[in-house]
């Protein structure tokens, strides 16, 4: 065998093992990101209700305002109101509270707003009757606004699901919005794990609850995996390969 042959052997016997190398590579390089199955953008929607049923007699807002604690929403005649003041207006007069004697009972009742936020919903207008512990609105809390995600992994890529993690987040319009990991819940099934992940970021929770950033708009979720090195894909092949075989 010439030195030539030899060498074209050795060249060749290396360009095949780099090609085999290279492709064991590829088919065991773990995934570097997850993709969510459901992401919507979520909030704390408080419900605001009121001690007296009656008559909603005038509205202030309307859905998309902003408000503030203790803002007034609507005002509500209600004759309980006026029955429980006029009770208490009598005690006091059997007391002999002076000024309980030119105590005149309204019986007007504001509801107001618990929490900064925007008017979320309105389930109620003027004329309309609301029964006593009825719920006339809803408020999104200011700051509240949060992404939640629904992501299916295998048990390694699992563990590699870090809190503090980076998230792409794409709105409807295609547009990205950065954020992180916060909390995650873990159900299994069927050898998979569900992780569901409330994803924090700065921009949503900042934004106003409307259009692109209303409670429930689906959106879709990239979460950065922890990266193991170029080698941890080949290693978990070789102890798959190894568990099967009873090593």
């Amino acid at each position: 065998m010439t030195w030539a042959t030899r060498f074209k052997l050795a060249f060749g016997t290396l360009a095949v093992l780099v090609v085999v190398a290279a492709a064991t590579y590829v088919y065991t390089e773990r995934e570097s990101t997850a993709v969510s199955q459901t992401a919507t953008i979520s909030a704390h929607q408080l419900p605001v209700g009121t001690d007296y049923g009656g008559k909603v007699v005038r509205q202030f807002v309307e859905e998309g305002d902003a408000v503030v604690e203790g803002d007034v929403l609507f005002t509500i005649e209600s004759l309980q109101r006026k029955r429980d003041l006029e009770a208490d207006a009598k005690s006091a007069i059997d007391e002999d509270d002076e000024d309980a004697k030119d105590f005149e009972a309204s019986p007007l009742w504001s509801v107001t707003a618990s929490a900064d936020g925007t008017v979320a919903v309105l389930h109620v207008g003027p004329g309309g009757y609301v029964p006593s512990g009825g719920i006339v609105a809803e408020v999104v809390q200011d700051g509240s606004l949060e992404v939640t995600a629904e992501l299916v992994l295998n048990p390694r890529d699992l563990d590699r699901l870090e809190g503090g993690a980076s998230v792409e987040l794409r709105l409807p319009d295609r547009s990205i919005v950065p954020g992180t990991v916060g909390d995650v819940q873990v159900a299994t099934e069927g050898g998979n794990a569900r992780a569901y992940v409330t994803v924090d970021s700065g921009e949503i929770a900042g934004s106003e609850p409307t259009g692109l950033t209303a409670p429930g708009t689906p959106v879709q979720v990239t979460v950065d995996l922890r990266d193991d090195g170029p080698l941890a894909g080949m290693r978990d092949s070789a102890r798959d390969f190894l568990h099967r075989i009873g090593i």
